[in-house]
């Protein structure tokens, strides 16, 4: 774990004052942690990069409530925890929604509640007074009141005895979109902890750079535990609290960030197979191999080859049955192509009919469908033959792969005349032996 001083890193925080009891620390990939001690404060944030690789979110399932903090990021093999929302002693259900892994429980969306969702590249914390429920999408949710900022504006709560009296506070923001996660745990009730107000959360979470956020269960349940370390403040009770539900951030610098509001999709190239010479009509295995450098799991669906240069283009070695269509060759060999993993993509090619020895250039590039292409543009050059062998178009030369099967322009104006090398015919000539040399080193 590396630990320096704010007054290196102040930059990140924004806008913000160096204070010079505050430490941050890189507990985990993608996860930065502050530790601010003041005469009177004890706070802990975990800054939480939800694009990072291996980064997720995970809430309580109804089966797993009515657990500390520690117990439920053990459980579900977690690298951090805090406590969730407002709850019922009695049956441990919450006073807002709660879903875990997709599975809905707790109370309904009702006028002082907002519902904080993550699903698979959405995120969406909506202001306390909406009673729109759940997004379809949503997989893990957990709930909160009041709302403490919306769109960067802080939001009024003074009549709110819950806000206007210092606690200990669990509270989370989002950054403007939403990429960031800021989980926040005052420790209080003690002289040297006094808690926060509502407002004075307002104020850390703008000097975090957050713009919406909302305020979770507090007091005795207020808690922050990472693995390896176990809870990292002063739960006011003297020890943890079993509390109705929970959130883990997983953050293994491994897998899929599913929680990324927009998903990331960058690839470099590896490696490639392909023919250098091909005969009209002869078949041939192609593949090319790229890193999965992105957020994101490339699957067998939408993740593709698409041609290039220009873009969707029809290919002129184009297979009915092999190819999704003329200008998509492939989608990924397997689904599970992680980020840092590499993935491979394989098709057929067959060579086109020409009547005189062509050069192709095919140029393919990564396209992730309906969002983006992405990687290097790859070209293969493929000297195609007609049937019957090397054959020079009537000029002399080799076809540029125009698609006219070798019949040049200057066929008609009397091409095919001598060059100050000797002639068109000295160029076939030596293009021959290349030919030849080539299939004998193969």
């Amino acid at each position: 774990m590396r630990s320096l001083p704010l007054l290196v890193l102040v930059a990140g925080l924004a806008p913000g004052v160096a204070h010079a009891a505050d430490s941050w620390t890189d507990p985990f990939p993608g996860v930065r942690r502050l530790h601010r001690v003041t005469a009177n404060q004890d706070i802990n944030v975990l800054e939480v990069d939800l694009c990072a690789v291996g980064v997720s979110v995970r809430a309580t399932a109804s089966g797993e409530r009515q657990r500390t903090v520690s117990s439920f990021g053990a459980l579900v093999g977690a690298e951090a925890a805090i406590n969730g929302d407002f709850f019922s002693f009695d049956t441990y259900s919450t006073n807002g929604p709660a879903m875990g892994d997709g599975g809905a429980w707790g109370g309904a969306d009702h006028g002082y509640v907002a519902p904080v969702q993550f699903g698979r590249f959405h995120v969406a914390l909506p202001d306390h007074g909406g009673t729109g429920g759940v997004e379809a999408w949503a997989r893990q949710v957990v709930s909160g009141h009041p709302t403490l900022l919306a769109a960067g504006q802080p939001v009024g709560n003074d009549g709110d005895g819950l806000c206007t009296n210092r606690h200990p506070r669990t509270a989370l923001g989002f950054s403007a979109n939403h990429d960031k996660l800021f989980l926040v745990v005052i420790d209080g009730r003690a002289t040297n902890r006094i808690g926060m107000t509502c407002g004075e959360m307002i104020g850390l979470f703008q000097e975090l750079g957050a713009v919406d956020a909302v305020n979770l269960d507090g007091g005795g349940s207020s808690t922050m535990w990472l693995t390896g370390t176990g809870v990292v403040n002063h739960p006011s009770d003297g020890s943890q609290r079993v509390v109705g539900n929970h959130l883990a951030i997983h953050a293994d610098g491994s897998g899929e960030a599913t929680s990324c509001p927009s998903p990331r999709y960058q690839a470099s190239f590896v490696g490639k197979e392909a023919p250098l010479e091909m005969i009209s009509g002869e078949e041939a295995v192609v593949w090319m191999e790229y890193g999965n450098d992105g957020n994101a799991t490339w699957d067998l669906d939408q993740t593709r080859v698409g041609t290039q240069d220009p873009q969707d283009r029809e290919s002129p070695f184009f297979k009915e049955g092999n190819w999704i269509g003329p200008s998509r060759p492939s989608g990924a060999d397997h689904s599970s192509y992680q980020p840092g993993s590499v993935g491979r993509f394989t098709w057929v090619m067959v060579a086109p009919e020409v009547e005189y020895t062509t050069t192709f250039e095919e140029t393919f590039q990564l396209v992730q469908e309906g969002v983006t292409w992405f990687g290097p543009e790859e070209t293969m050059t493929i000297v195609v033959h007609p049937p019957g062998g090397p054959r020079p178009p009537p000029d002399g030369g080799v076809d540029d792969g125009d698609g006219d099967g070798g019949l040049g322009a200057d066929d008609d104006e009397g091409g095919g005349g001598c060059s100050a090398a000797g002639g068109q015919g000295a160029s076939w000539l030596v293009l021959l032996a290349l030919l030849a040399l080539r299939r004998r080193r193969s």
